[in-house]
């Protein structure tokens, strides 16, 4: 898949069908939100200035991860889990993409299920 925007955009709205996914997003390694956004029925819990800084941190960390994708192979994703949401990262070509999930879901069967939607893309 080219990753113009429009692309990046349709892999977005394909994912943010599910449920459980709050917000889905593609940085670039900048920080900056290319593509994505929220689900319609979703409330923001960061204002705009806060999510910048968790974007450029989120890059940061995946940027830091890939230093040793030689010795230990490449990230497929990585989460966290917090009492109010699940983060989730995933290199992706030449974007990360972010993800905000609901705090009940379980991060493997999610994290499986958005690689793959994302190599079908």
């Amino acid at each position: 898949m080219e990753e113009s925007k429009e692309n990046l955009q349709i892999v977005c709205d394909k994912l943010l069908k599910s449920r459980s996914i709050r917000f889905a997003g593609f940085l670039d390694y900048m920080g900056n939100l290319v593509a994505g956004g929220f689900r319609s029925d979703v409330e923001p819990l960061k204002d705009d200035a806060e999510r910048k800084k968790m974007f450029i941190e989120a890059v940061l960390r995946v940027r830091t991860r890939q230093d040793f994708d030689e010795n230990l192979g490449p990230v497929s994703y990585a989460a966290a889990r917090r009492k109010n949401v699940v983060t989730m990262t995933l290199p992706f070509k030449k974007h990360v993409l972010f993800l905000s999930l609901e705090e009940d879901i379980n991060i493997d069967q999610m994290g499986q299920k958005i690689v793959q939607a994302c190599n079908e893309s």
